[in-house]
């Protein structure tokens, strides 16, 4: 009799267990099937592709003294050990203080100057392998410095070299203390006499001075401070009116000119 009345609480029970077998192993096929099949992974974003060829270019290497700065603070290029400045464009030049600091090894591919220690610079590799490119097409317009704004900065001390620009152009010069001095092409060859290295040299204009380096467009220039005359600075605006003025549209001997 006992039987009887526990079989149907027996064959209850077994149901439960055995629904709770089906659903533990479905669950862990679950399991298993996530872990073999994985979602895809997202796919690697492109890169720019080069738009020439820079695998004939001379390589230069050599170990990085400063950053060529502009007056507004960008960095234009590279000074290395030897004296050869490295130019490069404004995208470039961005990228360069986070590949390459100065008293590491870097390797630039572009094109050596002709009778000037530069190179413009298309692809630069600094020592921990990363590689920065030049992928702007010929095409693109390239960014320009507008006329600095800031405070005025004094420099003095010796000049150690003439500063080039990326056509091999003298515009200024570079200090022994790292400082970089823009005075523009017609006031090079002007003051050629007091731009040679080795030469002291007072300067003061509007810049910048950081931890990347003091850089200025001269305004007063001299061998000192008793001989400074004042010059125009490198990123003075062309003479004439200035753009949105009554008189910028007005061309002189024209029938509206005054």
């Amino acid at each position: 009799m006992d039987i009887y009345r526990h079989s149907p609480c027996r064959l209850l029970a077994g149901v439960f267990v055995a629904a709770s077998l089906v659903g533990g192993s479905a669950h862990a096929a679950d399991r298993k099937g996530a872990v073999q099949h994985p979602a895809p992974s997202t796919p690697a974003v492109a890169q720019p592709a080069l738009v020439f060829d820079i695998a004939p270019l001379p390589v230069t290497t050599g170990q990085v003294t400063q950053y060529i700065l502009t007056a507004s603070g960008q960095v234009s290029g590279l000074l290395l050990a030897d004296g050869t400045q490295v130019f490069c464009t404004h995208e470039l030049g961005d990228s360069l203080p986070g590949i390459v600091r100065p008293g590491e090894q870097v390797t630039v591919a572009g094109l050596k100057g002709v009778g000037r220690p530069i190179v413009r610079a298309y692809a630069v590799t600094g020592p921990r392998g990363q590689r920065i490119a030049d992928v702007r097409s010929a095409t693109a317009v390239a960014p320009s410095d507008s006329p600095s704004i800031g405070p005025d900065v004094p420099v003095d001390g010796t000049i150690l070299a003439p500063l080039y620009d990326m056509q091999g152009k003298v515009q200024g010069v570079i200090m022994r203390d790292h400082s970089v001095i823009y005075v523009g092409e017609t006031n090079a060859t002007r003051l050629a006499a007091w731009l040679r290295p080795g030469a002291t040299l007072h300067a003061i204009g509007i810049g910048v001075a950081g931890e990347r380096g003091t850089a200025i467009n001269a305004r007063e220039i001299g061998p000192d401070i008793s001989q400074a005359i004042h010059i125009e600075p490198a990123d003075a605006p062309p003479p004439g009116a200035f753009p949105g003025s009554s008189g910028y549209d007005v061309i002189p001997g024209g029938s509206t000119a005054e």
